[in-house]
């Protein structure tokens, strides 16, 4: 059972964005769970919330569930060397386990929050699947962020070109960079006009690139935290240096503190800067 969640784990895991991949590697997860105990019959075509899971005209019968090579073989062992009955074989070979399992992941996973169907724009490899409506999507939830007003249809013919641009792929597709793709994306100019082609499409997709997949990062920074503490330096309890740094930090800040615009020179000095870390890192 354990391997079945090593992807999404590593997904969760992984430090660069991948907004886009979560709906869809939630929903195979899942959907090889029912695999383990369900007919295939009672799969095909369906969505997740479709399922009739707890249904036993759907389940498989008890010698023919995917308990795992491992745990089959050693059952039989057991079973002809006397060591256990048959009675035992068939309690252990019960869907209800797996059927509970389904039950909370489909219960803890997001697989209806919308933001996560529709940030699959962002993939290209889904890119003919998607519509502007997914974009567009984020220019209606986020509109403070992105204070967009004009045609639509102005949408739908960069999204349209979007779909329709030749793309070239790595030989392994887990190898491509979202981030510095949409990054390139926002400097493409027309030829004609030397506008921006896919300037509010490449904002879109910047916004929805910084939003987390998961608390990753959040969870790396209080380990490291945690390493460097000790019973001598508890630099960071709450009755120590966190409360000032915290209260003059929040002091500093402006109410709506994302219509924040750092000055020229800090911009300049970014770029060098993240260049030299990235070399580094």
């Amino acid at each position: 059972m354990l391997p079945m969640f090593s992807t999404l784990n590593l997904l969760l895991q992984r430090e660069r964005s991948s907004i886009f991949q979560l709906h869809g590697e939630m929903t195979k997860f899942i959907m090889k769970l029912f695999a383990r105990f369900m007919k295939p019959l009672a799969l095909e075509g369906r969505q997740v919330h479709d399922i009739l899971y707890m249904d036993p005209l759907n389940q498989l019968p008890g010698e023919k569930l995917n308990i795992g090579f491992t745990t089959r073989a050693t059952l039989n062992r057991l079973l002809e060397a006397g060591d256990i009955t048959p009675q035992e074989v068939h309690l252990f070979q019960q869907a209800a386990f797996l059927v509970r399992a389904v039950e909370y992941w489909i219960k803890k996973l997001s697989l209806k929050e919308a933001l996560l169907k529709h940030a699959q724009f962002l993939d290209v490899q889904q890119r003919t699947e998607c519509g502007v409506e997914d974009a567009l999507y984020f220019v209606d939830r986020f509109q403070e962020l992105l204070p967009f007003s004009g045609p639509e249809e102005q949408d739908k013919d960069k999204f349209l070109e979007f779909q329709l641009m030749d793309i070239p792929m790595p030989q392994d597709p887990t190898t491509f960079n979202v981030e510095e793709f949409w990054g390139s994306m926002s400097s493409i100019k027309c030829k004609v006009s030397g506008l921006s082609r896919f300037g509010r499409l490449s904002k879109i997709a910047s916004l929805v690139l910084v939003l987390p997949h998961s608390n990753a990062d959040a969870e790396r920074v209080f380990s490291m935290v945690g390493l460097n503490k000790n019973k001598t330096r508890n630099s960071l309890a709450l009755d120590g240096t966190l409360s000032p740094i915290m209260t003059v930090k929040m002091a500093g800040m402006e109410p709506q503190c994302f219509k924040w615009e750092p000055p020229t020179p800090v911009l300049k000095a970014s770029k060098p800067a993240t260049n030299t870390y990235n070399k580094q890192h």
